[in-house]
């Protein structure tokens, strides 16, 4: 998570997003590297604003189960499940992201596929 955002940097990378949606589209490999940068640097208060609307659009299911240190962990067969689609389909889209995010330079460290992490499953 980045601690500081300068203002100018995330403007940027916004408007140059907007542009990219208005140019390719939404589904677009260039707009989605648009949009996970704008992300990446946007300030934390626009992240939570982002979280709460997901939550309130029911976009994601509740969370799986947590690692040790607490953190939250998502099964791709829960989210799948929960948007109504096969786990291939879900995986499908994972791996286009990973792809994505490894292309404009961001770390997939916080993926994890196959792992032996413990998660504590919530019941």
């Amino acid at each position: 998570m980045i601690k500081h955002v300068n203002p100018e940097s995330f403007k940027a990378v916004f408007d140059h997003y907007k542009n990219m949606v208005k140019q390719y589209g939404d589904d677009h490999p260039i707009t989605e590297q648009a949009f996970l940068l704008t992300l990446h640097y946007a300030p934390d208060h626009i992240k939570a604003e982002m979280d709460a609307k997901a939550k309130e659009l029911n976009l994601l299911p509740p969370v799986s189960g947590y690692t040790d240190d607490g953190e939250p962990m998502y099964r791709l067969e829960d989210i799948a499940k929960h948007l109504g689609i096969s786990f291939e389909e879900a995986e499908r889209h994972l791996l286009r992201m990973m792809d994505n995010r490894q292309k404009v330079g961001l770390s997939n460290d916080s993926v994890l596929i196959n792992s032996n992490i413990k998660i504590n499953l919530v019941q």
